[in-house]
């Protein structure tokens, strides 16, 4: 299943998970993580599957700086939602999301690493 998002749909759930933050900084964010889960390679997927796919959204989005103070919310949320968009319903914990917080502010974060990480997040029932 092929499950593109657009920028409206990321600025959507900016604005409930970022709820307060003013106006984004850099609107190039999320025009770029659109591209990026969207990418292809000599015809072939570069994120192949929804897991891949969520990774890369959440680490363009959670490792640039384009809001003043809720990137890492509204990346979190957005993994979430576009798994939840492709049929995967994830439960994280608490210990999820600060594991999640950790790895994005640390400077080996790869979309890579993101997705063994929500991989190992329960799915919902």
């Amino acid at each position: 299943m092929q499950l593109h998002i657009d920028v409206p749909w990321i600025l959507q759930v900016a604005e409930v998970a970022g709820a307060n933050d003013p106006a984004p900084d850099d609107y190039g964010v999320p025009v770029a993580a659109v591209a990026r889960h969207q990418a292809e390679l000599l015809q072939r997927e570069v994120y192949d599957g929804p897991y891949a796919k969520a990774s890369a959204l959440v680490h363009t989005l959670g490792r640039c700086r384009w809001l003043e103070r809720s990137n890492l919310a509204v990346a979190a949320a957005t993994g979430v939602m576009y798994l939840e968009a492709a049929g995967i319903s994830v439960k994280p914990t608490r210990d999820d999301a600060i594991a999640l917080k950790d790895l994005l502010l640390d400077p080996t974060c790869t979309a890579e690493k993101i997705n063994a990480l929500l991989r190992s997040w329960p799915r919902a029932s």
